[in-house]
C-alpha cells in the first residue's frame, strides 16, 4: 500500500517539522512553503525544537485535526495507512542519534515501511526491526492529521486508543513490559513515567523519571522532552530540575520551554 500525493522536500538547519507539515499539508491540498511553516512554527531563526502538540496547532490553522498517540506499534501504522493517513512519527535521526526527528509513513509491503524524510529523502525504506528501534527513542509517538467529516474513520481505526485516558493506560502496559524486558533502557523508564504523570501518579512518575537519569538520559533529550520537571514540581525535587536544566541550557540557551521549568524551580527554591 502506498499512498500518493506525498510532497517531499530537503530540511533546511532543524527544520524537519515544517518540512513534515507541508507533507501532511500537500496532502490534503494546502500547499505551504518550509520558510512559511518554519516562521510560524518556530520561536524564533534556528530554534531546535518544535514539539508534536506545536505541529498540531500548525495543521489546525487549515482545518485539519490531529490526535497525538503513544504505544504505536507496526500493525497500527499498517492499519492507518490503509484507510489512507499518513501517520507522523517521533523518532530517532539515526541508530544512536540522540537528536530527535519527525518522519511520514506513507506506504508498507511485507516487513517494511515507506517514510518521507527530510534528511534522509523522499522514499526512505526501514524494516519493522528499524522503524521500532527509532521509535523506541520517543515511546512508539504518533500524530495523525484528518479533516473533520473523517473522524469517524480515524476513530474505528483507533478504536479504544482514540481516548487520551484509554491511550495512557496502554502507554503505561506498554512501558510495565518495556521496562521488565530492557531494564537498562533509559526510555523505556522514561515512556512508563510519562505515562503515569498523565494518569495522575506524579510519585510513581518521579521515581521512574529518576531512574531513566540514572540510566544515562543524554543531555540533549531534555531539550525535547520535559515530562521529568513537570513531575518533580508536583513532588517537589526543585534541586534535580535546576541542575539539569542548567546543564541543558548550555546546549540550548533560549529554549523557552528550559527556561519556563528552570524559572519555576527557582521561585520554588527562593521560597
Amino acid at each position: 500500500m502506498t499512498l500518493k500525493n506525498i510532497r517531499h522536500e530537503y530540511q533546511g538547519p532543524d527544520n524537519c517539522a515544517p518540512v513534515t507539515a507541508l507533507t501532511v499539508l500537500g496532502y490534503f491540498g494546502t500547499r505551504v512553503t518550509q520558510p512559511q511553516a518554519a516562521a510560524a512554527m518556530k520561536d524564533y531563526v534556528g530554534d531546535p525544537q518544535v514539539s508534536s502538540l506545536e505541529l498540531a496547532a500548525y495543521l489546525g490553522r487549515f482545518g485539519l485535526r490531529s490526535v497525538i498517540r503513544y504505544a504505536g506499534d507496526a500493525e497500527r501504522l499498517r492499519e492507518l495507512v490503509a484507510q489512507g493517513f499518513p501517520v507522523v512519527v517521533q523518532q530517532r535521526l539515526r541508530p544512536g542519534s540522540n537528536v530527535a526527528h519527525f518522519r511520514t509513513v506513507y506506504g508498507y509491503s511485507a516487513g517494511r515501511f515507506l517514510v518521507s524524510d527530510p534528511i534522509r529523502g523522499a522514499a526512505l525504506r526501514l524494516t519493522t526491526a528499524e522503524m521500532l528501534d527509532l521509535w523506541r527513542y520517543y515511546n512508539g509517538e504518533y500524530l495523525v492529521a484528518y479533516r473533520p467529516d473523517q473522524e469517524a474513520q480515524v476513530r474505528r481505526v483507533l478504536g479504544t486508543d482514540f481516548n487520551v485516558s484509554a491511550n495512557w493506560q496502554h502507554a503505561q502496559e506498554h512501558g510495565l513490559q518495556d521496562v521488565k524486558a530492557r531494564p537498562g533502557d533509559p526510555y523505556a523508564w522514561w515512556g512508563l513515567a510519562k505515562a503515569n504523570l498523565r494518569l495522575g501518579d506524579a510519585p510513581a512518575a518521579s521515581r521512574q523519571f529518576e531512574r531513566a537519569v540514572s540510566l544515562g538520559v543524554p543531555t540533549l533529550y531534555y531539550l525535547y522532552r520535559q515530562e521529568a520537571f513537570e513531575a518533580w514540581l508536583k513532588t517537589g525535587q526543585f534541586t534535580a530540575i535546576l541542575t539539569l536544566t542548567r546543564r541543558a541550557l548550555k546546549l540550548y540557551p533560549a529554549s523557552k520551554e528550559l527556561l519556563s521549568f528552570q524559572a519555576r524551580a527557582s521561585q520554588q527554591v527562593d521560597q
